[in-house]
């Protein structure tokens, strides 16, 4: 089982992609009960703890998109991982973090435009 799921995870810079947005996407269940827990004058600062670590997260993809700009250089499957970026979207609705909100769709969009701009090249390199 554990040998199945490190093949799954990948390496290199798709397991660090995965690993990214399966822990941000995770980590909302904790942050959930705990903001239960805690009083409302404690939750605020919860509330900007998550936001950090949301940043961080897309702060993180974005870095790993400029590092491998052009999709046909990138390693198998990193395309698909990083425009899996916008499940980010879930935990910033959650916890009303407009940054994210806008940053995870964007950072799809970002990696489509990668692909496109390199079709266009291919195309008129071609003519």
């Amino acid at each position: 089982m554990a040998e199945s799921l490190k093949e799954q995870l990948g390496t290199g810079p798709n397991f660090r992609v995965r690993v990214t947005i399966i822990g941000a996407l995770v980590s909302i269940l904790p942050f959930i009960l705990i903001s239960f827990l805690i009083p409302d004058s404690s939750r605020q600062i919860l509330f900007w703890i998550y936001r950090f670590l949301l940043s961080g997260c897309l702060f993180y993809l974005l870095w790993i998109l400029i590092k491998n700009p052009t999709p046909s250089k990138r390693p198998p499957l990193l395309t698909r991982d990083l425009a899996m970026g916008w499940a980010l979207l879930l935990p910033s609705l959650i916890s009303s973090f407009w940054p994210g909100i806008i940053g995870a769709p964007l950072l799809t969009v970002l990696v489509g435009a990668t692909w496109v701009a390199e079709k266009i090249r291919n195309r008129s390199v071609a003519s």
